[in-house]
Protein backbone atom coordinates (compact mmCIF):
# COMPACT_ATOMS: atom_id res chain seq x y z
CA UNK A 1 0.00 0.00 0.00
CA UNK A 2 1.18 3.49 -0.74
CA UNK A 3 1.41 6.30 1.77
CA UNK A 4 -1.69 8.03 0.35
CA UNK A 5 -3.70 4.79 0.44
CA UNK A 6 -2.74 4.16 4.08
CA UNK A 7 -3.47 7.75 5.07
CA UNK A 8 -6.95 7.50 3.50
CA UNK A 9 -7.71 4.18 5.22
CA UNK A 10 -6.10 4.78 8.60
CA UNK A 11 -9.42 4.98 10.42
CA UNK A 12 -10.53 1.69 8.89
CA UNK A 13 -7.25 0.07 9.98
CA UNK A 14 -7.69 1.36 13.56
CA UNK A 15 -11.29 0.10 13.66
CA UNK A 16 -10.25 -3.35 12.36
CA UNK A 17 -12.34 -3.02 9.22
CA UNK A 18 -9.61 -3.92 6.70
CA UNK A 19 -9.22 -7.45 5.37
CA UNK A 20 -6.27 -9.34 6.90
CA UNK A 21 -3.88 -8.79 3.95
CA UNK A 22 -4.58 -5.04 3.77
CA UNK A 23 -4.35 -4.76 7.55
CA UNK A 24 -0.94 -6.46 7.57
CA UNK A 25 0.33 -4.17 4.80
CA UNK A 26 -0.99 -1.11 6.65
CA UNK A 27 0.67 -2.27 9.89
CA UNK A 28 4.03 -2.67 8.15
CA UNK A 29 3.76 0.79 6.59
CA UNK A 30 2.70 2.44 9.86
CA UNK A 31 5.64 0.83 11.69
CA UNK A 32 8.05 2.27 9.10
CA UNK A 33 6.43 5.72 8.50
CA UNK A 34 6.75 8.25 11.34
CA UNK A 35 4.04 10.52 9.86
CA UNK A 36 1.48 7.72 9.69
CA UNK A 37 2.54 6.40 13.11
CA UNK A 38 1.93 9.89 14.58
CA UNK A 39 -1.40 10.20 12.80
CA UNK A 40 -2.49 6.79 14.11
CA UNK A 41 -1.54 7.80 17.66
CA UNK A 42 -3.49 11.06 17.28
CA UNK A 43 -6.56 9.19 16.02
CA UNK A 44 -6.33 6.72 18.94
CA UNK A 45 -6.22 9.60 21.45
CA UNK A 46 -9.16 11.25 19.71
CA UNK A 47 -11.20 8.04 19.75
CA UNK A 48 -10.39 7.48 23.41
CA UNK A 49 -11.53 11.02 24.24
CA UNK A 50 -14.72 10.78 22.19
CA UNK A 51 -15.85 7.28 23.03
CA UNK A 52 -14.92 7.06 26.69
CA UNK A 53 -18.07 8.22 28.40
CA UNK A 54 -18.13 9.05 32.09
CA UNK A 55 -19.97 6.65 34.32
CA UNK A 56 -23.64 7.50 34.70
CA UNK A 57 -24.50 9.33 37.89
CA UNK A 58 -25.83 7.28 40.74
CA UNK A 59 -29.56 8.06 40.93
CA UNK A 60 -29.40 8.00 44.72
CA UNK A 61 -26.79 10.76 44.75
CA UNK A 62 -28.92 12.82 42.37
CA UNK A 63 -31.98 12.36 44.57
CA UNK A 64 -29.96 13.29 47.65
CA UNK A 65 -28.72 16.43 45.88
CA UNK A 66 -32.26 17.45 44.94
CA UNK A 67 -33.42 16.83 48.50
CA UNK A 68 -30.60 19.02 49.91
CA UNK A 69 -31.40 21.83 47.49
CA UNK A 70 -35.12 21.69 48.23
CA UNK A 71 -34.47 21.72 51.99
CA UNK A 72 -32.42 24.90 51.59
CA UNK A 73 -35.10 26.50 49.40
CA UNK A 74 -37.83 25.71 51.90
CA UNK A 75 -35.68 26.97 54.80
CA UNK A 76 -35.10 30.26 53.00
CA UNK A 77 -38.81 30.87 52.38
CA UNK A 78 -39.79 34.52 51.97
CA UNK A 79 -41.93 35.99 54.76
CA UNK A 80 -45.10 37.91 53.92
CA UNK A 81 -43.47 41.15 55.13
CA UNK A 82 -40.52 40.67 52.75
CA UNK A 83 -42.90 39.93 49.88
CA UNK A 84 -44.94 43.10 50.70
CA UNK A 85 -41.78 45.20 50.89
CA UNK A 86 -40.53 43.90 47.56
CA UNK A 87 -43.83 44.23 45.71
CA UNK A 88 -45.35 47.40 47.22
CA UNK A 89 -42.95 49.45 49.31
CA UNK A 90 -39.95 49.41 46.97
CA UNK A 91 -41.89 50.60 43.88
CA UNK A 92 -43.73 53.22 45.97
CA UNK A 93 -40.47 54.55 47.35
CA UNK A 94 -39.06 54.68 43.81
CA UNK A 95 -42.04 56.70 42.54
CA UNK A 96 -41.85 59.11 45.48
CA UNK A 97 -38.13 59.62 44.90
CA UNK A 98 -38.70 60.24 41.18
CA UNK A 99 -41.38 62.83 42.02
CA UNK A 100 -39.07 64.58 44.46
CA UNK A 101 -36.27 64.71 41.91
CA UNK A 102 -38.60 66.14 39.26
CA UNK A 103 -39.82 68.78 41.70
CA UNK A 104 -36.25 69.80 42.46
CA UNK A 105 -35.12 69.70 38.83
CA UNK A 106 -37.96 71.66 37.21
CA UNK A 107 -37.72 75.48 37.18
CA UNK A 108 -40.12 77.35 39.47
CA UNK A 109 -43.34 78.62 37.94
CA UNK A 110 -43.64 82.36 37.29
CA UNK A 111 -46.55 83.77 39.28
CA UNK A 112 -47.56 86.15 36.48
CA UNK A 113 -47.41 83.42 33.89
CA UNK A 114 -50.51 81.24 34.44
CA UNK A 115 -50.65 78.26 32.14
CA UNK A 116 -48.19 79.92 29.78
CA UNK A 117 -50.53 82.90 29.07
CA UNK A 118 -49.24 86.30 30.08
CA UNK A 119 -51.84 88.98 30.81
CA UNK A 120 -52.20 92.15 32.76
CA UNK A 121 -55.12 94.21 34.00
CA UNK A 122 -54.47 96.87 31.35
CA UNK A 123 -54.72 94.30 28.58
CA UNK A 124 -58.07 93.04 29.87
CA UNK A 125 -59.87 96.37 30.62
CA UNK A 126 -57.91 98.68 28.43
CA UNK A 127 -56.86 100.90 31.35
CA UNK A 128 -55.90 100.58 34.99
CA UNK A 129 -58.81 100.74 37.50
Amino acid sequence: MTHEQIHGRLSEWLDGELDPAASAAASRHIDDCPACKGEAARLRRLARALFTAPAPADPRSTEAFVARVMARVEADAVSPWERFAARVLAPSFGLALAGLLLTIALPPADEDDVLGVEFSVDSVFGEAP
